[in-house]
Formats: structure tokens, C-alpha cells, sequence
């Protein structure tokens, strides 16, 4: 299935417009609020933390390759409250131990073409970039790596670009996955909007079926009344009923971030783990201890 320009697609692709801005290199960058700083700590760590301990598995014959999948990369450099920041892609290829193999695309032509300026030489050749959909690409990752292989993919959508589907092409393979999950103010404008609607919604198609409607957090929505413990957990409700969703894949190992916020302090999404092995999920939890913030976690 391919991200079809519907209308939606469009209000992103128009909003993506309007917050883009050339960085000092000359090429486009993607402007983010702090939010965005703070996934990209979380990337920054766990990618360090995965390659330190797997590099090793390596030399033992455990892994034949070391791979990182990022199929919505954007251009590579992102601007935060004014300040130009090495996104994903750029974090990926900075990452030490180095990945074997770093699959990167995105469906939009200019932002491909600027990431390929901005990667060093001297990495051109264990890097696979293309324009293209995160759907057809993720198929074409699954197709290249072999039973060998380890893999993490980021997806950072910034709409609904990302459906069920491309959470079942990639657990065809070990890749644990970080996805950014919308589940702030954003998503619950939408989701009475979408809960209204017979028809087959964005959200039908990143949940992969309706059974999203029965949530507390939709059912208050279309006026039903909670219980003070249904109605206290809302959002915390929301993200796991989703990571139970992706969970029938065979990703049984999973966690969530405490919401990311704008600058308003309100709540914008959630990063979400998966991983089918219990090793991902504790190299996951021992990054987070540790928020961005400099606070200490608390599970």
C-alpha cells in the first residue's frame, strides 16, 4: 500500500512547506519544535547503546550484519528553536560501532537529494538511499537482508504516512523498531473526526483494523461516559492498546516514552519500542533512564 495524497496528505505536505527553511548549507532542513530535539536524544542513545552491545556479536558469527532503516529520513538536518541539528539519517551514519548497512528514503525527491549531499563520501557505500514510498521500501529492505541480519528502523512520520502494513513487512525480519506515535492534543482532534466516519480512516490503516474505536479515549469522545480509572488513564490507554496491536506481530517486547511536549508543556506524542527479544527492550530501558531533560526516569 503507498501513501496515497489524500486529503490529508496534502494538509501535511502544505504544512511541511511552510515549515521548511533552507540551512546554511544552502540545501532544504525541516523545522521541528523541542519535541523534535528530544527524539532525536533518544535515537542518538539507543543507536549507541545497540551498535555497543551487538558490534561484538559480530566477530562471534551471532550477526552477519549490523543494519539501520529509516524510510521517512527526511533531508537530513533539522531546525530547532533556531539552531541547526544532524538529523536521524546523520545521527545513523555518526553512529559508532559503525552499521554495516543504512537504508534510508524518503517519498519526497528533494529531501533524498539534499541527504545525498550532506553524506561524507567515505559512507556512500554502505548506504542504500531512493526516493520512494515507505511501504515499497520497507518490502525492498526486507527482500535485501538476510536471516543473519539485526536491523532497528526509526519512523518518524510526520502525518499518517505509516500504516499497519509497513510494521508487518519489517517483522518479517530481527529489526527492533522506535516510532513516533501520535498521541497528543493532535491525534485527539482527529480521532473525533475519524470516529465519525464509516469509511476507512488514516487511523483504520496505521491500526490495520477498527478495533481502535473501542478505546476509552474514543468512546468519551462519542459521548459515553468513563469510569474515574478509564478516564484518568486516557492517554497512557491510547499507547498501549496500539503497542498490543503491534505486539501481534511478534514485537512482545515494548515500551513507551513519557509524552513528548511542545513548548507549551501539552503533550505531542509518544516514542514507542518494539523489539521481539527481551535484550532490545532492557538496552532500550537503560538509555531511558535518563530523559532528555537530565531527569531520571522512573518505571
Amino acid at each position: 500500500m503507498k501513501c496515497q495524497p489524500g486529503t490529508l496528505r496534502w494538509s501535511y505536505i502544505l504544512k511541511q512547506m511552510a515549515d521548511r527553511v533552507d540551512a546554511v548549507d544552502g540545501y532544504p532542513a525541516r523545522v521541528g519544535g523541542i519535541w523534535t530535539r528530544e527524539k532525536l536524544v533518544y535515537l542518538r542513545k539507543y543507536a549507541h547503546a545497540f551498535m555497543v552491545a551487538m558490534a561484538p556479536k559480530r566477530a562471534d558469527g551471532k550477526w552477519a550484519r549490523l543494519v539501520f532503516v529509516d524510510l521517512l529520513c527526511g533531508p537530513g538536518v533539522d531546525v530547532i528553536t533556531g539552531i541547526e541539528e544532524r538529523g536521524s539519517p546523520l545521527i545513523a551514519l555518526d553512529t559508532t560501532p559503525q552499521f554495516d548497512r543504512l537504508f534510508l528514503s524518503d517519498i519526497e525527491p528533494e529531501s533524498v537529494a539534499a541527504l545525498e549531499h550532506r553524506i561524507p563520501p567515505h559512507d556512500v557505500a554502505r548506504v542504500d538511499i531512493a526516493v520512494g514510498d515507505c511501504h515499497v521500501r520497507a518490502q525492498h529492505v526486507v527482500s535485501t537482508l538476510a536471516w543473519g541480519d539485526l536491523g532497528f528502523a526509526f519512523l518518524d512520520p510526520e502525518g499518517f504516512e505509516v500504516t499497519f502494513e509497513v510494521f508487518r513487512t519489517l517483522a518479517q525480519r530481527r529489526i527492533d523498531i522506535l516510532f513516533l506515535f501520535p498521541s497528543g492534543i493532535g491525534i485527539k482532534r482527529n480521532l473525533a473526526l475519524f470516529a465519525q466516519r464509516a469509511d476507512d480512516t488514516p487511523m483504520d490503516r496505521l491500526w490495520g483494523n477498527r478495533m481502535w474505536r473501542e478505546t476509552p479515549i474514543v468512546r468519551l469522545l462519542a459521548g459515553e461516559t468513563l469510569s474515574q480509572s478509564e478516564a484518568e488513564g486516557l492517554d497512557q490507554s491510547w499507547v498501549q492498546a496500539f503497542c498490543g496491536r503491534i505486539a501481534t506481530l511478534g514485537y512482545i517486547h515494548h515500551d513507551a516514552t513519557p509524552p513528548l511536549r511542545n513548548d507549551q508543556r501539552v503533550p505531542m506524542y509518544h516514542l514507542l519500542f518494539f523489539s521481539k527479544d527481551a535484550a532490545g527492550l532492557q538496552i532500550w530501558r537503560n538509555i531511558g533512564r535518563i530523559e532528555p531533560s537530565g531527569q531520571r526516569r522512573m518505571f
